[in-house]
């Protein structure tokens, strides 16, 4: 009777737990997907139990062939099922599990955007909001040596805002600020940023042996480096780069830009990579003389701004297609990237995985370079190579945004979608060249 009655409990906890998981993955499934008109799509479900699906406005979606209306009818007749769509437009379908609705999802069926693909390689100038502490300067006295701004609590990645009611754009700023009030024998107010919070440090200079006065930091006003452009949108005249967010290179602690441009930049040479120590473009670049526009805005999916001119690629005078996150798929592909002056070429790679996504994210899949030129070259994805676009069947697919420092034949890319996706949201109403 026992072991009848411990069996009946194994199966009911075996039934619980698999209920469990199927709710979890069905609340899970996202409520908002786009999909390219006239094209299907197929998703995973994960889900064993019977769920059935229903449209709830509009028409023309088709669920696994088969035209969907108010009816309910079997979702998941496999591990996935697919969706298409024969006209632009929004579309509400429900879940059901049991026949009781659970999920509600928002299908947008639209026309694929065209861009400019990039690959031409840029100088990155970037002035931030305030001067970045990127450590400490020791000051030699009779009991040994010592930092004041250490000792009163300020920390490398702080941005120093103001002193003594001085705005800071400039380090010759802080160093007149320091002067002045050692010379007047008074307190230096700072205003700093860490993170999200803003607060007031009080310190007081020291005179060194040279008659001069510090404070024991060194700073610095803002980042400049090599790049790669990753698109130009024609429709709003806006670009983006890079892929990746711009941080200090000291603390890592990312920029708030003030002010900001991408110039043209010309490669003299490479540094080739190695296992455990990545390679980098060395360019040279005249800011006054070829700046492309301003940037906007540095954010997680890359840099952002709107063009002075239109953008040319010869080896895509029309634009491409930028593919939706559901297309891209593991597969062959090519990057586009500069190795020397101003060329840009075309190289192999495959697309070794697609992480799953329905929303922004920074890595969306992982890329291996295949091309035995550029490995020979420059030993795979090498620091300045970050917004390389990746094309697959004739579809801007993604971006280099990282290389894998034990292996620099392989590295991160963002989905194109996502990237563009964030580009037009940070310049809403920005206009550039028509």
């Amino acid at each position: 009777m026992r072991r009848g009655t411990n069996r009946l409990v194994i199966v009911l906890a075996v039934v619980a737990v698999s209920l469990v998981l199927n709710c979890f993955h069905l609340v899970s499934f996202p409520d908002n997907i786009g999909l390219p008109v006239g094209q299907s799509r197929s998703f995973d479900l994960y889900v064993s139990l019977p769920v059935k699906a229903r449209l709830l406005t509009g028409t023309g979606v088709k669920l696994n062939k088969t035209w969907l209306t108010e009816k309910p009818v079997r979702l998941n007749s496999g591990p996935s099922f697919t969706l298409e769509t024969a006209d632009p437009g929004r579309f509400e379908v429900e879940l059901l599990l049991f026949g009781v609705p659970c999920r509600r999802i928002s299908v947008e069926a639209k026309e694929p955007d065209i861009v400019i693909p990039g690959g031409h390689a840029i100088g990155v100038l970037l002035a931030c909001e305030g001067i970045i502490v990127v450590g400490y300067d020791k000051i030699l006295e009779a009991g040994g040596t010592f930092s004041p701004a250490k000792d009163a609590g300020i920390l490398p990645g702080d941005i120093l805002l103001e002193a003594n009611g001085t705005v800071l754009l400039k380090v010759a700023d802080l160093i007149q600020a320091v002067e002045e009030a050692g010379q007047e024998n008074k307190t230096l107010a700072l205003i700093l940023k860490r993170g999200t919070e803003t607060k007031q440090i009080d310190l007081r200079p020291v005179e060194t042996n040279k008659k001069t006065f510090r404070i024991g930091l060194y700073v610095r006003e803002g980042a400049s480096g090599v790049g790669t452009l990753s698109f130009y949108d024609p429709d709003r005249g806006c670009f983006g780069a890079l892929g990746h967010i711009v941080t200090d290179e000291d603390t890592g602690a990312p920029l708030v830009v003030r002010d900001g441009s991408i110039v043209k930049a010309f490669i003299s040479s490479i540094n080739a990579g190695a296992r455990g120590q990545p390679g980098e473009k060395v360019g040279v670049f005249l800011p006054e003389a070829n700046i492309l526009g301003p940037i906007t805005a540095n954010t997680h999916y890359g840099i952002f701004g709107v063009l002075k001119e239109p953008l040319q690629n010869p080896h895509f005078p029309a634009g491409v297609p930028v593919a939706m996150a559901g297309e891209v798929y593991p597969g062959p592909a090519k990057i586009y990237t500069v190795l020397e002056q101003d060329k840009i070429e075309s190289f192999d790679a495959e697309i070794e995985r697609v992480i799953s996504q329905y929303s922004p994210t920074d890595k969306g899949l992982v890329l291996r370079i295949t091309d035995e030129k550029l490995i020979d070259r420059a030993g795979g994805i090498i620091q300045g190579m970050s917004g390389s676009p990746i094309i697959q069947d004739g579809k801007l697919a993604g971006v280099v945004t990282h290389v894998f420092v034990n292996d620099p034949s392989r590295g991160f890319g963002i989905l194109a979608e996502w990237m563009l996706e964030k580009g037009r949201s940070v310049l809403k109403g920005a206009a550039g060249p028509p």
